[in-house]
């Protein structure tokens, strides 16, 4: 008989254990949305995990495109190189590392204020036109150190500059909100 209570025993406190588990996997779930919606004190939903998680990723990601082109444009700064060495050359250098350095702040600060966003896009529209005319007049010369010594990267480079491009699209719209420029204008109508 004691082992008949003891397996009743240990089946009910089972059973009250899944209760308790899956009530807490529930309570877990709505903890987790809780979390990733949390609001502020005037009742804006926040992501704020979420919004870090794609910083990060965007930085990543940046990085990895702005060292591509930094190492294409050096591996074209050889004595041997004879290729179109220009403004456009020094401007786009010069331009990845100022991303690089952005995406740096952007990571410690979580922010970036008004000025120095007019001034990422501003350069950014530069830098599309100076990166797609580069890498165009590159492959249009034949230069030995881009299309030859460095076909594969070159191949991404002259992809990316059509990315680019629709990208500068989209930043110069982004630059016109900025600015406030464009959008619905009001018509009143005064009599």
């Amino acid at each position: 008989m004691s082992s008949r209570k003891s397996s009743r025993g240990s089946s009910r406190s089972s059973g009250s254990n899944s209760t308790r588990i899956s009530r807490k996997s529930s309570n877990n779930k709505d903890d987790f949305h809780a979390e990733i919606y949390s609001t502020d004190s005037s009742g804006n939903k926040k992501f704020r995990d979420i919004t870090k998680q794609v910083v990060i990723i965007a930085f990543v990601i940046s990085v990895i495109v702005q060292g591509s082109v930094l190492y294409y444009l050096y591996n074209l700064e050889d004595a041997d190189c004879n290729c179109i060495r220009d403004w456009r050359h020094n401007f786009c250098k010069a331009y990845a590392l100022f991303v690089l350095g952005v995406g740096v702040i952007l990571i410690a600060f979580q922010h970036l204020n008004k000025g120095l966003m007019i001034l990422y896009h501003i350069t950014g529209l530069i830098n599309v036109y100076a990166f797609f005319t580069y890498i165009g007049d590159l492959n249009a010369t034949k230069c030995v150190c881009a299309v030859n010594k460095q076909s594969n990267l070159n191949t991404v480079m002259r992809i990316y500059r059509w990315i680019l491009l629709f990208a500068g699209i989209s930043v110069a719209m982004q630059l016109l909100a900025l600015l406030g420029i464009g959008g619905s204008s009001k018509i009143s109508a005064s009599r």
